[in-house]
């Protein structure tokens, strides 16, 4: 034997060094949000619907708070906190348990999460394939896939709650005259740049999303059609007071956008919300761009 060798002396040894260099996880395998992960290090975490649960899950079948992970030494222990569904761990429904790596845990017929430990590699590579997955490569901004299936999630929520669900599109004004201006690479600036700004005057829980070539849209849950109006005004000024610099230049642009706001069953499905806010996105711009449009019933507002 080689005096450079490596000398294991048990397989407690080898335990001890892996989870030393790794973290516990949540990570969705089955739902809305396959492949996100939530770390679970803190000493105590509760998990369901609701907005402020430090596991936030967007699955409106689920309880309110509808788990609690509680780390106890080495221990990771669920709990289920009277879950209308109940809590499934490897199918079997439980009130509180010891989880093992690899456990799954079923909180409702969609929603599906696995626990493991992840090393530092680990967590990188699925939180690429998780951003792969949903979110556009050129403006960091959520896809049309995404944004699609979300849509539909949040058009049934709010018919079912009675709550305003408004959906702002907008449109980046002449932009193929920027790309036979300055080149693609300016046209991707100018997309790249553009989301980072209407990122910053959103609210966290508004989903925004490229929803194809300089087309974007904005979901408001729980939102009149008024106060999307405002902030479509808002986003209107901003872009327009905006210099992008690119290489010598700087451009300037401005967008058009639509607004509409599905309530009290006025949008027979998501689909015809989609179809509203698209005329009047296009209604801005046969009135000459860089305005908004929105059908605003009184109710609404």
């Amino acid at each position: 034997m080689s005096v450079d060798e490596t000398i294991v002396s048990s397989l407690e040894d080898l335990n001890l060094e892996d989870e030393s260099s790794t973290e516990p996880y949540l990570i969705v395998v089955a739902g809305k949000d396959i492949g996100k992960l939530y770390n679970i290090s803190a000493n105590e975490l509760i998990a369901g619907r609701s907005t402020d649960c430090s596991i936030w899950i967007e699955d409106t079948t689920i309880s309110r708070k509808h788990f609690k992970i509680l780390h106890q030494g080495k221990d990771y222990e669920i709990r289920d906190l009277n879950s209308t569904n109940g809590t499934y761990v490897n199918n079997k429904r439980i009130k509180t348990t010891i989880l093992k790596a690899g456990d799954k845990i079923q909180i409702s017929k969609d929603t599906i999460m696995q626990f493991d430990f992840f090393d530092e590699d680990r967590k990188v590579s699925e939180r690429k394939r998780y951003e792969m997955g949903v979110m556009d490569p050129v403006t960091s901004t959520y896809n049309k896939s995404f944004f699609l299936k979300r849509i539909s999630d949040e058009f049934s929520f709010s018919s079912r709650q009675k709550l305003p669900l408004s959906l702002l599109m907008f449109d980046i004004d002449f932009f193929k005259v920027i790309n036979d201006t300055y080149g693609h690479l300016a046209g991707d600036k100018v997309l790249q740049d553009l989301g980072t700004c209407v990122s910053k005057m959103i609210r966290n829980e508004d989903v925004f999303c490229r929803y194809g070539g300089e087309e974007f849209v904005i979901i408001m849950r729980n939102t009149k059609c008024q106060d999307a109006v405002n902030l479509a005004e808002r986003i209107r000024e901003k872009i327009e007071a905006t210099e992008i610099d690119y290489e010598d230049a700087k451009i300037k642009v401005t967008i058009s956008l639509g607004v509409a706001t599905s309530f009290n069953n006025n949008y027979r499905d998501y689909v015809a919300l989609i179809s509203e806010v698209d005329k009047l996105l296009y209604q801005s711009k046969g009135a000459g761009r860089n305005r908004v449009t929105a059908a605003c019933a009184p109710q609404e507002s």
